[in-house]
């Protein structure tokens, strides 16, 4: 989300706040920066908000060149001032039918919701499949809140035409990552811990799951200790099908030409970074 627009939103709904909405380079864990996205969610209360800052992440992606864009978010944290899942849906998918480049949406259930909530919303989600919902993920705390409960949800969303993602591997333990393959996903955002443990690498491997890697974001997370030791470059190298991404734009201060060049620095060749954005074409949900 634009700085400037989330300002300006806020005078509009004569609201006080700090807009703390780039979390800092030493953030002390994933909870931490998860803290991060709370003022951009505050303003975002409105069908015209959320239709304008999809818009303007579109428009912003293709200035960067980029012309295939997945956006992900959760709708069930749209709804304090009476918006309906459904409405959440429909503006986002407003402002990104608008956009200058192909941009679709998966929706995001949040760990710290009940199931309940999550199948309801997976439900809801798939009456948008073939109209710019493809996918169906699962974010938030990893510590406080494991993924397997949440099973409900992911088969909701696949009987609903739904592929499936899942957040995981950001923190906590690399068994988190295991939970996540074990929900039947294609692909999984970060993954990052899972690295750690050769026999999680090699099932990821063998079963052709994608790791959305986000090298800014894992960094900020703690999910690695620096840059220089993440294991973008030891997985693709391993035969993992990887892609380059950036998390959030506003909360990791960064954006997709700028991952690819910390992809650069940690010693992927060019081939390396072609392969992995030829990964992201072929693991596309849209």
């Amino acid at each position: 989300m634009r700085l400037a627009t989330a300002e300006e939103l806020a005078r509009e709904l004569d609201l006080d706040l700090p807009l703390r909405m780039v979390a800092p380079p030493e953030c002390p864990s994933q909870a931490a920066y998860i803290g991060y996205f709370g003022d951009a969610i505050a303003v975002l209360q409105t069908a015209a908000a959320l239709e304008r800052a999809a818009l303007e992440l579109g428009v912003d992606s293709a200035a960067e060149n980029i012309d295939y864009l997945e956006v992900r978010w959760a709708p069930r944290l749209h709804l304090r001032n009476g918006l309906s899942v459904p409405e959440v849906i429909a503006a986002v998918l407003a402002g990104l039918a608008a956009a200058p480049l192909s941009a679709v949406a998966i929706v995001c259930a949040m760990r710290h919701h009940t199931p309940e909530e999550n199948v309801a919303l997976a439900r809801e989600a798939g009456r948008f499949a073939g109209k710019g919902v493809v996918g169906f993920d699962l974010a938030g705390d990893e510590v406080r809140y494991p993924a397997a409960p949440q099973r409900p949800a992911f088969e909701a969303a696949r009987a609903a035409g739904l592929r499936l993602t899942c957040h995981a591997g950001e923190a906590g333990e690399p068994s988190s990552v295991e939970e996540a393959l074990s929900l039947g996903v294609e692909r999984i955002a970060h993954g990052v811990i899972g690295a750690r443990e050769p026999r999680i690498v090699e099932r990821i491997r063998s079963e052709g799951v994608v790791l959305d890697l986000c090298p800014t974001a894992n960094w900020r997370c703690k999910a690695v200790p620096s840059l220089a030791e993440h294991p973008l470059p030891r997985l693709v190298r391993a035969g993992v099908r990887c892609t380059i991404s950036t998390d959030s734009r506003t909360v990791a201060d960064t954006t997709l030409s700028r991952e690819f060049e910390l992809a650069s620095g940690m010693g992927l060749t060019d081939e390396e970074l072609q392969r992995c954005n030829a990964t992201a074409y072929e693991a596309k949900f849209g």
